[in-house]
């Protein structure tokens, strides 16, 4: 056994069927001078056990004993909880109390000797029982009313009444006031008080006389509610899992500890804080016990530990090798202080803290000195590794493809839509189906599907969990639009993760498009549109009815042909008579997105054979336009934000007049409430307009945030038709992010803001000066607009100017082919002459000189440093 583990010496478990719970068991010592141990499941099955393991041969404690079981017996009831004390009059031998849901008995353990251990006859003998006037929850035992020699008992029910019997005799009834659901109650002997949790999370305390006082058997307790006044009150703010009291017998004190949710508490029998622990992990049970007048607590966490606190100092922890629901301190025959142990699933244990020592001994550490050349040789080996891992991965991911396959098909035919909440305000109802095929040539362990589909679209089921995939399976799933606004594309991407059989996490992926006349309608082309956009060609035009054969018809013109979308805004598409050119025009810029996304495709399609074949844009991006959408959008999150915070504090408001109200009822002389009953009806009204004022404003910012992502994928498919070089573009893709979301301390203005700020100080920027300053990763809120509109200006003039002399450097002469000049050398021809760390080191160097160079012409010039920032910004 390693170090910090508990050390168990005794075990033993309980039926598959049974099931306890922290009131399941009882250490005592039942009129003998050691303790037993009593445990009583769910089911109604009792057991008491004496361990008496010895110690063997080598020392060590000997195990489980079917002697060790003294009284096994099964009732037809289950049990809720089992106490002990001196229950029957004129007795001073402890008894048992035993809790079932509608009765209450009490037995006592009768134990006739034989000549050798198992000839001992033990059982249980009925002494009385109690009828109960409503379901128990549970019990507490003690002296009630400071009587010497005996105990009494009482009884809390589901509803809050406290049943107090005094031995054979049933004495009164009480219920609790402000009651709604049962909490542990502990007894307090040196105030004669009892103490349990309020549904408002105060621990409140009740003294005994005030209880008798406040019961009558005239009337039913739970209708007549009698007025009872808590002795204290102490308020913990949280719900609590269990309290105890403990007698200090030296210092004449009684301790209430009480564990919750969060942290630890100690209390006085008078309601004053001790002390309270902060508890970094969540705790499942507790036991206290006091050892030279200090409080010692054992507190078992969720992730099987056993902590051991002296006041709030943690003195030891151990680990668990299960999970205990309760845990009690036991003085047993074969040793003392032992920890009694015992689980949801009747796993009872009996064991001590111990330690084993370890025998290992570091050895002395041989440093030698380093062999640069040997080094070297080793960096040069590892990288050969690295790379080869790196080919090796691509293989692996060919293999896993061929492993498994993934078929995608969309149906062409479009259906009438059943899905209920589709479309409220909707032009049409329709939707498409989806059929995924997973195809598996192994066994797949786990495997995990994801659909995605962008607003206002919706697929259902949009994600599914496989375990133990082996045969073929096959989904269907259902895309249909689920609001009356413009849609940014109709790309679906399906994601497939697996896990294989071998524990090997893999990923597949699949897009295709959607049919476009699940969005579009056919219609009458415009000759003039507000916003036009010319796509050029390296071939000879196609006619538009071949491209869009589903919308042709009889009639249908073959240079120009029109879609209604289903925000009701018409798209034309043209054909030049006679130039390779395409020219898009409607009166939103929102409607263009899906028209030139289709078009592109469809042209693409059609001209797959030829590799060389080319879609461009050559003229000004829409940097007005974007703007203008993101500024609703930013004028609309901003009043979103507004209301939001009206109604915080319209709502605290509410609640600041309730806790004032309620002040005024408990007072003894209570004024006229008239004033606040009417600014209590004024806020709620204030609040109702506040709600629905912010419901409209969520509409208009998901309608902003769907024509937001519109222009967006619109701009993304521009720049990715003029050409400007698959780095940039990336960086491009990543920064202008089509698929707009709000969180609450971030929106998509600020985001986009800081990776513009990035690209004009890296890929956009004016010189390789510029590029040495530093990088702008901090995010910061947005809250002037000019600046983004300014940041956006530029990245798209200087995505503009890497066209130009992109274009320019087309027409030169092309490189010969023996001469290494091009930068984009793939990693396999490039060989290393030194080490990378001192490349690294080199251009740090560079880098740091150069930062120092730029630094001490700022101050010879006298500039600050925010100003040079701000230069860069303008730049």
């Amino acid at each position: 056994m390693s170090l910090f583990k508990l050390r168990h010496f005794w075990s033993t478990t309980s039926e598959d069927d049974e099931y306890f719970d922290q009131n399941s068991l009882l250490v005592t010592k039942l009129n003998s001078d050691f303790d037993y141990i009593v445990t009583a499941s769910q089911s109604g099955v009792l057991r008491i056990f004496n361990p008496l393991s010895e110690n063997t041969d080598d020392g060590q404690l000997g195990e489980y004993h079917p002697n060790d079981v003294v009284v096994e017996r099964i009732f037809d009831l289950p049990i809720l909880q089992i106490g002990s004390g001196r229950l029957v009059s004129g007795n001073q031998v402890t008894h048992l109390a035993i809790l079932h849901p509608l009765l209450l008995s009490v037995y006592t353990l009768i134990i006739k000797a034989g000549k050798t251990s198992h000839g001992n006859q033990s059982y249980l003998e009925l002494v009385y029982e109690h009828k109960l006037r409503r379901s128990a929850y549970n019990l507490v035992i003690g002296p009630f009313g400071s009587s010497q020699n005996r105990d009494f008992i009482c009884v809390q029910s589901l509803d809050g009444l406290l049943t107090f019997f005094e031995q054979e005799s049933q004495v009164s009834y009480v219920a609790l006031t402000d009651f709604l659901m049962p909490c542990p109650i502990s007894y307090i002997a040196k105030t004669d008080s009892f103490v349990t949790c309020s549904s408002d999370w105060h621990i409140v305390c009740y003294k005994y006389k005030s209880l008798s006082e406040a019961s009558d058997e005239s009337v039913d307790p739970i209708y007549s509610k009698p007025k009872v006044v808590p002795d204290w009150t102490y308020n913990l703010g949280e719900s609590i899992i269990d309290l105890t009291v403990i007698n200090d017998i030296i210092n004449k004190e009684a301790w209430l500890t009480i564990l919750g949710e969060k942290n630890l508490y100690s209390l006085n029998h008078r309601g004053s804080l001790r002390f309270m622990k902060r508890l970094d992990y969540p705790p499942v049970c507790f036991r206290c016990y006091i050892l030279d007048s200090y409080l010692f607590t054992l507190i078992v966490s969720e992730i099987n530990m056993l902590l051991i606190y002296q006041g709030t100092t943690l003195k030891w922890s151990a680990h668990l090798d299960f999970l205990p629901v309760t845990i009690h301190r036991a003085f047993l025959k074969p040793m003392k202080g032992t920890l009694v142990l015992l689980s949801e699933e009747g796993r009872l244990e009996c064991a001590y803290l111990g330690t084993e020592p370890c025998l290992f001994v570091a050895p002395p550490l041989n440093v030698q000195e380093l062999d640069y050349e040997k080094l070297e040789k080793e960096l040069l080996e590892l990288e050969d590794v690295i790379r080869t891992t790196n080919n090796n991965d691509v293989a692996v991911q060919t293999n896993i493809e061929k492993e498994l396959q993934l078929n995608l098909t969309v149906n062409e035919s479009i259906e009438i839509c059943v899905y209920e909440h589709n479309m409220k305000n909707a032009a049409n109802n329709y939707m498409c189906c989806v059929t995924i095929d997973i195809v598996p040539q192994v066994s797949i362990q786990e495997a995990q599907l994801a659909l995605l589909v962008q607003r206002p679209l919706k697929i259902v089921p949009n994600s599914m969990f496989y375990s133990n995939l082996s045969e073929k399976t096959s989904i269907t799933c259902y895309v249909f639009p689920d609001e009356s606004t413009e849609v940014p594309t109709l790309a679906l991407e399906v994601k497939l993760s697996v896990i294989s059989s071998l524990g090997v996490p893999r990923a597949l992926s699949r897009t295709t498009f959607l049919p476009m006349s699940l969005i579009m309608e056919p219609s009458i082309p415009e000759k003039e549109n507000t916003h036009k956009i010319t796509l050029s060609t390296s071939e000879a035009p196609i006619a538009l009815p071949t491209l869009f054969s589903e919308y042709t018809h009889e009639g249908t013109s073959a240079n120009s042909i029109a879609f209604k979308s289903p925000a009701g805004k018409t798209g034309t598409i043209l054909l030049g008579k006679s130039s390779e050119r395409y020219r898009l025009q409607a009166e939103s810029l929102t409607t263009l997105s899906l028209l030139v996304e289709q078009l592109v495709s469809r042209l693409k399609k059609y001209y797959s054979q030829n590799e060389t074949y080319r879609v461009s844009f050559s003229s000004s991006l829409p940097a007005g336009e974007i703007f203008e959408y993101s500024q609703k959008h930013f004028l609309v999150k901003q009043e979103v934000n507004s209301l939001q915070n009206k109604i915080s504090q319209l709502s605290s408001q509410y609640r600041l007049i309730q806790k004032r109200l309620i002040a005024k009822y408990r007072a003894k002389n209570p004024s006229s409430l008239k004033s606040l009953e009417l600014l209590l009806d004024d806020t709620y009204t204030d609040i109702l307009e506040a709600t629905e004022q912010l419901e409209n404003e969520m509409d208009n910012l998901s309608k902003a945030q769907i024509d937001l992502s519109c222009v967006v994928h619109l701009v993304k498919q521009l720049i990715g038709m003029m050409e400007i070089g698959s780095g940039l573009m990336e960086m491009i893709n990543s920064t202008f992010c089509t698929r707009v979301y709000d969180l609450e301390t971030q929106s998509w203005e600020d985001v986009t803001d800081t990776s513009l700020c990035y690209l004009l100080r890296t890929a956009l920027a004016k010189t390789d000066k510029d590029k040495l300053r530093v990088a702008h990763t901090s995010f910061e809120e947005v809250k002037d607009m000019s600046k983004f509109e300014k940041h956006l200006s530029q990245v798209f003039e200087r995505i503009q100017k890497k066209q130009s002399l992109k274009e320019e450097d087309e027409t030169e002469d092309d490189v010969p082919a023996n001469e290494n000049t091009n930068p984009d050398t793939s990693k396999e021809d490039f060989h290393l002459d030194k080490p990378i760390g001192s490349q690294f080191g080199v251009s740090s160097t560079r880098l740091l000189s150069a930062r120092k160079s730029l630094s001490r012409r700022r101050h010879k010039n006298g500039t600050d440093t925010d100003e040079a920032v701000t230069t860069v910004a303008k730049v």
